[in-house]
């Protein structure tokens, strides 16, 4: 079933996000990158939000996200949120993500949020 995992990364830099582009590929997972700044949010958003997990990378805790953007990620269940600052930097997110990564993440970690989302949607 995790083969079958649609994810889009947004926001996301050279090494973290070849790391885990790296991840989803070892997962067997299908992968879709949005390369973009969190406030030039583009129209072609859509395919994003249409993915099972959405992977944000936020460089930290002070990092806005565009308004029209955070909207439609409060309405998506599988926003999984990455960055190098841990959960407790970010008091006042935006959203409820459904997982929350530490960078750096493990493929253990990563693969163990993975299959929380499967167990979650199945």
């Amino acid at each position: 079933m995790i083969n079958t995992i649609r994810c889009s990364l947004v926001n996301y830099d050279g090494g973290s996000q070849a790391l885990l582009q790296q991840y989803i590929r070892r997962a067997g997972c299908q992968e879709l990158t949005l390369t973009t700044s969190l406030m030039a949010y583009p129209e072609e958003i859509s395919p994003v939000t249409e993915s099972d997990l959405i992977f944000l990378h936020l460089a930290s805790p002070e990092e806005l996200v565009q308004n029209d953007l955070a909207v439609r990620l409060k309405q998506h269940q599988g926003v999984v949120i990455t960055s190098p600052f841990p959960r407790q930097q970010f008091p006042d997110l935006f959203t409820q993500p459904f997982a929350f990564l530490t960078e750096p993440f493990s493929f253990a970690q990563f693969n163990k949020c993975l299959t929380a989302y499967c167990q979650a949607t199945s």
